[in-house]
């Protein structure tokens, strides 16, 4: 078994009693507030975000800050691993990626795999996790990078806004699309497929229950079963309607796996409280 180490950024929303158990090392994003900068989870919690979207405060989010992420890895460097994974979001909706292969170059990390997982959150937690088993497995370094990519090239995620309040105060939406959509009752369910370009409006629901089916629908036309598949659910102050949307998936397609994370902040800063996001990934 090889000594590994596992970078990602603070968008993975693991709680503190998984990071260490996966032994993985984070850095903070960036999140801003009345031209502002905040290190996501060191001068900003969650919860003191979610304060601030209450309060129709408009917030916007950076990259990690590349010295910051140079220093980490210079430590990384010092502790001679035998090998360094690096997982951050996907690079089509953060610099996150780039600013990790600018502190590579600089820092002269022979031994790295910087991934573009091309997806967030769950689907990221679960490379965490198959890095770890392989490697006790004994697998080599390449089977590994091989695996994760195969992986990420097979998850998608869907997001389920309460309103469009937020995207739109972020700049994600356009005003008019929003009255619009306000107007006529419509809830978007919004779609990131694996290495997707951004996150598109998937299809439009004017009911809860009608967004949910919707969606299951399509993971059902994509082949996800209980027996292949482990979901991750992320949520805004939206538990109910997670723990609502599972009990018809169970009814539509079977019991799954799953994991339940906070939306992290910097997600939630554009999408608002009471979003829920559905994952899913091979297992």
């Amino acid at each position: 078994m090889k000594n590994i180490a596992i970078l990602t950024d603070s968008s993975i929303s693991m709680d503190a009693e998984k990071i260490k158990k996966y032994d993985v090392l984070t850095s903070p994003l960036t999140i801003i507030h009345n031209n502002k900068e905040y290190l996501d989870e060191v001068d900003i919690t969650n919860f003191q975000v979610n304060d601030l979207l209450r309060e129709n405060e408009v917030l916007t989010t950076s990259q990690p800050n590349l010295g910051l992420v140079i220093e980490q890895l210079q430590g990384v460097k010092a502790q001679n691993f035998d090998h360094v994974f690096i997982l951050p979001i996907t690079m089509e909706l953060s610099g996150t990626y780039r600013t990790y292969q600018h502190a590579v170059e600089e820092v002269g990390l022979k031994n790295a795999t910087l991934i573009d997982t091309g997806t967030l959150v769950g689907p990221i937690q679960h490379g965490i996790k198959v890095i770890r088993r392989m490697n006790e497995a004994g697998k080599s370094i390449e089977d590994i990078t091989n695996t994760l990519n195969d992986l990420y090239n097979k998850t998608e995620s869907y997001v389920i806004p309460r309103t469009l309040k937020q995207l739109k105060a972020s700049g994600r939406i356009s005003s008019t699309a929003a009255t619009m959509a306000s107007l006529l009752k419509i809830k978007p369910i919004l779609k990131l497929v694996a290495h997707g370009d951004t996150i598109d409006k998937f299809a439009t629901s004017r009911t809860e229950a009608k967004a949910f089916r919707t969606v299951i629908e399509d993971m059902i036309a994509h082949g996800v079963k209980p027996e292949t598949h482990h979901i991750y659910y992320l949520h805004s102050e939206g538990l109910e309607i997670v723990e609502s949307f599972n009990n018809e998936l169970e009814k539509m397609i079977g019991k799954f796996d799953y994991d339940i994370s906070v939306l992290p902040a910097v997600l939630a800063a554009h999408a608002g409280l009471e979003t829920i996001a559905i994952q899913y990934i091979p297992k």
